[in-house]
Formats: structure tokens, C-alpha cells, sequence
């Protein structure tokens, strides 16, 4: 009987001792984890032609040959991309968390993966497209010329990528880069995430 007894008091402390530890735990997987690991959305792949015409006046030097080329290729990509692009359109969500994430039900983060899902697939099929035409905007170019428009491509693809962080960073932190603290459903918070005044 003494010794059951032991076993129960040991035990019984053991959860004591790891109840709170494995509690934190479980906020931390809930609130702390991002829905997408800190991974933006794949960026629409850049045109080279689209970015070699916008450059023009700089210092591509492009011959008026060159230029009409440019644009029959850009307005080739243009058509055969543009039902995927609608697509993109299609999938995007049409809201936002006003908390960030932590303000989700469990449906409206699993349509935000499913959307994001679904952008990705549309993604791959719009990157064999633009591969193709940045090897027919290439072979339009001078060495000098496709130099300049690979580092322009490079510059333009970081803008765009930067803007994906950032969306993704809104959605996760929506107050001035700060997570808001948790709040239960039904619970009013202000802007800053502190309960209104009253």
C-alpha cells in the first residue's frame, strides 16, 4: 500500500513539473509558429524582355530592331501567360487577418494554405513559359547587352522578392512589425492589441 502509494506521489509530481513546460509548448506551436516557415510566396518569374524595354532609355542601347523584336516576344509571354495570371488572380485571398495569423480559425488557415498551394502550382507552369522567352530576349541581344540585362533581371527579381518578405511579414506581424499578443475569440483589442479603454 506504501509503495503504490510512492508511485502515484512520484507521478503525480512528474506532471506536475511538466505540465506547464509542455503547456508553453503547446502556445509556442500555436501561436509562435508561422503558417508558412517564414517562406514567401514564390514572385511571378521576371520577364527579361519586359525588363530590357523598360531599361531602354538608360543605357541598353537597344537598335530599333532590337526594340520590335523585344516587344513581340514580351507580347508572345504576355498571351500565353495570361490565363495563368488571372489564375494567380483567382487564388489570391480576397481578405487579410486584421490580427495576423494568431487571429485565424483553423478554416481560414487551411484556405490560406490551400490558396497558397494553389499559387504555387500556377507558378511552375508560368516559369517554363518565361524561361523561353528569356532565351529568344537573349539571342535578340549583344554580349555587352545581355550583361547589362542579366544584372537588371537580378536587381528586378530582388525588388520583387523583397515585396513578397514583406507581404509575408504584414501577415504574420500587422501592427508596425510587432505580433500582437493572442486574443480569444469575442475579445475586443485596439490597434495595438491592448483591450479599449472603458
Amino acid at each position: 500500500m506504501l509503495r503504490s502509494s510512492r508511485r502515484v506521489a512520484v507521478i503525480t509530481m512528474i506532471a506536475l513539473v511538466l505540465l506547464p513546460s509542455m503547456a508553453r509548448a503547446q502556445m509556442a506551436v500555436h501561436h509562435g509558429a508561422t503558417l508558412f516557415n517564414g517562406v514567401p510566396a514564390p514572385i511571378v518569374p521576371v520577364s527579361l524582355a519586359k525588363v530590357v524595354l523598360d531599361n531602354d532609355d538608360k543605357d541598353m542601347a537597344l537598335t530599333d530592331s532590337q526594340r520590335v523584336q523585344l516587344r513581340i516576344v514580351q507580347h508572345q509571354l504576355d498571351s500565353i501567360d495570361a490565363p495563368l495570371l488571372a489564375k494567380l488572380d483567382s487564388v489570391k485571398p480576397t481578405w487579410r487577418p486584421a490580427g495576423g495569423l494568431n487571429d485565424l480559425s483553423s478554416e481560414q488557415r487551411d484556405q490560406l494554405i490551400e490558396a497558397r498551394k494553389a499559387h504555387d502550382a500556377v507558378i511552375e507552369k508560368i516559369r517554363p513559359n518565361v524561361a523561353a522567352s528569356r532565351e529568344h530576349a537573349m539571342a535578340l541581344l549583344n554580349k555587352d547587352q545581355q550583361e547589362r540585362a542579366a544584372k537588371l533581371e537580378k536587381i528586378t527579381r530582388k525588388r520583387a522578392e523583397d515585396v513578397a518578405k514583406r507581404e509575408l511579414q504584414e501577415l504574420e506581424n500587422p501592427v508596425g512589425g510587432m505580433r500582437r499578443p493572442p486574443r480569444e475569440r469575442g475579445q475586443i483589442r485596439d490597434a495595438t492589441g491592448r483591450a479599449p479603454l472603458g
